[in-house]
């Protein structure tokens, strides 16, 4: 056979084949997208301490994987243990001038009782003494004198009316409506609530990071100390093309190669597509002005949430991945 035509065939079918494959190798593109600027992520806490004082023991060490509620740092609890005694021997203080308030107002009470009942019998005096001296059978004076008697007997009872009015207003609300009582039991709420928060324990299961705490450290209420990496979901946030968006989806199945176990392929959910390109939030945002614009293919975050997480390939955030999306 010629060798031209021999060379012209296989030349063809060399050309056919490329075709044909990148034509496959297009339809897998479409079908399975995917992308290696993806990382492993999960939910971060930033342990904090809401009291001030002197670490008294450390429970844990750097990098310790912990369960929810495990103890891990105790700070002196003596200054909030004096707190919380002397709160209760306020409350206990208040109640009793809550006490003294109250007798205070049931002997105003009283004493306004018996000058109301000293006006009414000085009423019925002056009456009867006025309707004598009318009638010419007593003196005037005596008649002045039962006026006086009944001015008096109205001062009396108008001052003790004040002062049962002052000795309820020092008095308050009764019981436990008392303004002072309720005042001092939120103190003493508060001084427990101190106290217990001298305990510190672990907000979440996961792993410790940056712990570098010792016994006699003094730390700050709300300023943080370390950080807790939660295991209990894991996900690879991937960059994904904006060209390769169009058939991704929520709820779609993905696989997840970790680059640190290459023989291991997690499996995931997408969860998630970011409404903005990642560069879209940065501090210095790219603004394209005419004349200097040069088209770039942005990236989407696509949050892929991992369905088998397992503690013989463990991860960790930041961990560079490939992802691959079935959009079938």
């Amino acid at each position: 056979m010629n060798r031209k035509i021999v060379q012209y065939i296989a030349f063809t079918s060399m050309v056919i084949a490329l075709i044909i494959g990148g034509y496959f190798y297009w339809l897998h593109q479409q079908r399975y997208p995917g992308t290696d600027d993806a990382y492993i992520q999960a939910h971060v806490v930033n342990v904090a301490p809401q009291v001030s004082g002197r670490i008294e023991q450390v429970y844990v060490q750097n990098q310790q994987a912990v369960k929810q509620n495990q103890l891990l740092f105790t700070v002196d609890p003596t200054p909030f243990q004096i707190a919380l005694d002397k709160a209760k021997a306020n409350l206990h203080n208040t109640i009793q001038q809550i006490q003294a308030a109250q007798n205070a107002v049931n002997a105003a009470q009283a004493a306004l009782s018996q000058r109301q009942a000293e006006l009414i019998d000085s009423q019925k005096n002056y009456e009867r003494i006025i309707f004598l001296v009318k009638k010419g059978f007593y003196a005037k004076s005596g008649g002045d004198d039962a006026t006086r008697e009944l001015t008096v007997a109205k001062a009396s009872v108008a001052a003790a009316q004040d002062q049962l009015l002052e000795a309820k207003a020092k008095l308050g609300k009764p019981g436990d409506q008392n303004a002072r009582i309720q005042a001092a039991k939120a103190a003493i709420a508060q001084a427990s609530l101190n106290l217990q928060y001298t305990t510190i324990v672990a907000p979440a299961s996961g792993q410790l990071a940056q712990f570098t705490l010792q016994p006699g450290q003094t730390v700050t209420a709300y300023d943080t100390l370390f950080s807790l990496v939660e295991n209990q979901a894991w996900w690879a946030m991937a960059n994904m093309k904006e060209t390769n968006l169009q058939r991704v989806h929520v709820g779609q199945k993905a696989i997840v190669a970790v680059d640190m176990y290459p023989a291991h392929l997690f499996h995931g959910i997408v969860k998630s597509i970011s409404p903005s390109s990642g560069s879209s939030f940065s501090l210095l945002p790219a603004e394209n002005a005419t004349g200097n614009w040069v088209k770039v293919t942005q990236r989407f975050p696509v949050k892929i949430e991992i369905q088998d997480v397992s503690t013989v390939y463990p991860l960790r955030i930041g961990a560079s991945c490939t992802v691959t999306i079935d959009t079938k």
